[in-house]
């Protein structure tokens, strides 16, 4: 939930700005005691769009889908700064300083700079803090009405880990060797003596080391273990074809010839329960709040008045 305030924090800028310069001509929603106007609706419609990257001129169907689905947000919100109203939930300065500071530190702002995006935005740093202040409150109502009473077990893990294990797939190694030869005068030379000198067998550290001028030159072309998918496609392709211990022929690249040995070869296989069950953790952690959430909302939704007149 804080990551999600903090994101929310230099976005409603915009959102204050341009609520200010929207004529509040009707309302759209209530909801219970509170409602949403239509300039409120659009600023925040503005945001979603700013955010999504979606075009002025886009389909009106589109835009008009991600306006109700702003509205329905926005009616959800509200739902929840009532709820957290009736907890009595309270923010401390210092809970509001050490947001701000966050605000700072996730933007890489320093203060005068956030004082500056404040002004342009036509928002006073009360105003701001406020808004900030509203945001924690209605995170610390959702933390303690439903993240500090979910308990996710050991046995949970384990289970989820043996029953998905081929998410939990570590990538396949490669340990690689290169002889690279640059596109310049000795080119041919040194190809010549490079290919004769692998079909008579002698060693490839050797020839690396000889004639490369490619990483690990000196090391006879060592390159370590490489991860599958985060290879140059045409490295990881040749790397695919290759037995250990193989050499693949010369490969043209614009820059130069390369050849490659494969050294040694690990598969991919699942990943140690140990080294993923944070992950297991945090993934069922918010399966079962935001299920526990939304039933919530359901519920409130259910037993409020929402009326909306679009």
């Amino acid at each position: 939930m804080k990551r999600i305030f903090l994101a929310i924090g230099l976005a409603s800028l915009v959102f204050a700005v341009q609520a200010r310069s929207e004529v509040v001509d009707r309302i759209v929603a209530v909801i219970n005691d509170s409602v949403i106007t239509l300039s409120e609706l659009n600023a925040a419609t503005a945001v979603a769009i700013e955010k999504l990257g979606i075009e002025n001129g886009a389909n009106p169907e589109k835009l008009k889908e991600v306006k109700g689905s702003i509205l329905e947000s926005l009616v959800e919100q509200k739902l929840v700064k009532q709820a957290a109203d009736k907890a009595g939930i309270d923010i401390s300065e210092r809970e509001i300083d050490n947001a701000v500071e966050d605000v700072k530190k996730q933007n890489r702002l320093t203060h005068e700079q956030l004082l500056l995006a404040l002004a342009e935005s036509g928002l006073t740093q009360k105003e701001y803090r406020e808004q900030l202040k509203e945001q924690i409150r209605q995170a610390k109502f959702i933390n303690r009405e439903f993240r500090s009473k979910i308990s996710i077990q050991p046995e949970d893990i384990e289970g989820y880990y043996r029953q998905n294990i081929g998410e939990f797939n570590g990538p396949a190694l490669y340990r690689l060797s290169m002889i690279f030869l640059p596109d310049d005068k000795s080119l041919e030379a040194r190809l010549k003596a490079v290919t004769e000198g692998l079909s008579k067998g002698e060693d490839f550290r050797d020839l690396a080391s000889h004639y490369s001028e490619g990483p690990g030159a000196s090391q006879g072309g060592d390159l370590g273990f490489l991860k599958a998918g985060e290879l140059d496609g045409w490295l990881e392709e040749a790397a695919r074809n290759l037995k250990p211990n193989g050499i693949s022929p010369a490969i043209k690249r614009p820059e130069g010839v390369y050849f490659i040995q494969l050294a040694d070869f690990t598969p991919s296989a699942p990943r140690p329960l140990a080294e993923v069950k944070g992950q297991i953790h945090d993934r069922l952690f918010k399966k079962v709040m935001d299920e526990r959430f939304n039933f919530w909302l359901s519920e409130v939704k259910r037993t409020a008045h929402v009326e909306i007149r679009m």
